[in-house]
């Protein structure tokens, strides 16, 4: 069995948290190499950004690329031209409408060509989630295509498959002789009936549904050093009440609480980290029994299809976190949290008419001076709900001793 259980969470020069029952069996154990590991919160890109821009996140390329693996969720379909979408469909604005009666989560899907994916490889994202409230946008077809990119440029990827066996498999990648387990699922708008068979779903009160992924992560323990568990949760408390139609049964208790106690079980699982997205602002870190729990990462790059300047202030869509770690004998060892600003584009915006606008806005960049201190410390204020504590220093944040 490979070891998966986190003995404990170290900053950069000294011990922050010592939580394993075992520490004298980890320091007696023969050092083996380690990875870095960069997570960011979702990517909702519609347009190739090397279309519009010269050097698009020029800043978090360097991160990124220092990195040995990088982690995003793929928050679009891919249509390589045989998913019935009209040459003349502009996804950034998407329009024109497929059709009300669509079935799946939305009539405007987010059919991006393959080069968006390209795009993501280059700056050396090499691991992905495709489950998301939009994998299912252009059916089977977009499903299918969008693993065919995967697996064309090589990125490692879970969530989606042919099947719902092949969707909860975790997705396994080696570097520096380490393996990193990859289990996705989404709780999230989508009808169940018509998703079960190509994506990994988890509808509340389907307890067959949450076993499949309890089972996939104990699997993952066995064959890996490292396990991410990627959640895209974004439902309400309207389906957790069994007011929905998309096949979420009543619990009788709120979605955040229900997200908390299915993250707690994926973790008690073997997951080695958490991490959730859907909401488009973060939420605080929490340490539980020695691992990560991102319940909201975020987003890493957003591009909406409102061009009102302002439109999603409320969910701090403009702000995001890059998490930076040192993976170490199979435990989280640093962390640095980056922030970013997602670029809103007011400073151009009467430059572009909308559609021209759209294709260049929501890229992040890393944040520089008060912009990064109000970011970082809604971050630190958020993670003192959770009990984290974290240090802000030079523009980047830190877990607190």
């Amino acid at each position: 069995m490979k070891l998966r259980v986190f003995a404990g969470i170290v900053s950069l020069s000294s011990v922050l948290l010592i939580l394993s029952c075992n520490k004298s069996k980890e320091e007696s154990a023969p050092d083996i190499p380690g990875f870095r590991l960069v997570v960011v919160g979702q990517s909702l890109i519609k347009i190739d950004p090397r279309k519009s821009w010269d050097n698009p996140f020029g800043s978090v390329e360097p991160i990124l690329k220092s990195a040995d693996v990088c982690f995003t969720n793929f928050e679009m379909a891919v249509d390589d031209g045989s998913c019935g979408v009209a040459d003349y469909y502009t996804v950034v604005i998407g329009e024109p409408k497929l059709g009300d009666d669509r079935p799946g989560n939305t009539s405007r899907p987010h059919a991006v060509k393959g080069d968006v994916m390209e795009f993501l490889s280059s700056i050396h994202f090499n691991l992905m989630s495709l489950v998301n409230n939009h994998a299912w946008d252009l059916g089977d077809c977009g499903v299918k295509a969008t693993i065919a990119a995967a697996d064309t440029l090589g990125v490692t990827h879970a969530g989606t498959g042919i099947s719902v066996e092949e969707a909860i498999s975790p997705a396994y990648l080696t570097v520096e002789g380490l393996t990193i387990a990859l289990i996705a699922a989404t709780t999230s708008h989508d009808e169940r009936d018509l998703l079960l068979g190509t994506v990994n779903g988890v509808w509340t009160g389907h307890q067959e549904d949450w076993d499949r992924n309890i089972a996939a992560v104990e699997e993952a323990a066995q064959n890996a050093d490292f396990i991410i568990y990627y959640h895209h949760f974004q439902i309400d408390d309207d389906d957790v009440n069994g007011q929905s139609e998309d096949g979420h049964l009543a619990i009788g208790m709120t979605a955040k609480e229900w997200q908390y106690d299915f993250a707690k079980a994926i973790i008690d699982a073997g997951a080695s980290m958490y991490l959730g997205h859907g909401h488009r602002g973060f939420d605080g870190m929490e340490i539980y029994n020695g691992r990560l729990l991102f319940r909201q990462l975020g987003g890493f790059a957003y591009q909406g299809l409102s061009d009102e300047i302002g439109h999603y202030d409320d969910d701090y869509a403009w702000w995001g976190l890059l998490a930076n770690m040192t993976i170490r004998n199979g435990y989280v060892r640093s962390i640095e949290f980056v922030p970013l600003e997602l670029d809103e584009g007011d400073e151009y915006r009467a430059d572009y008419n909308k559609e021209d606008f759209l294709t260049r806005r929501g890229f992040s960049e890393v944040a520089k001076g008060s912009l990064a201190g109000d970011i970082l410390q809604r971050f630190v204020n958020l993670s003192k709900n959770y009990g984290t504590h974290i240090r802000i220093k030079d523009e980047r944040a830190y877990l607190k001793n």
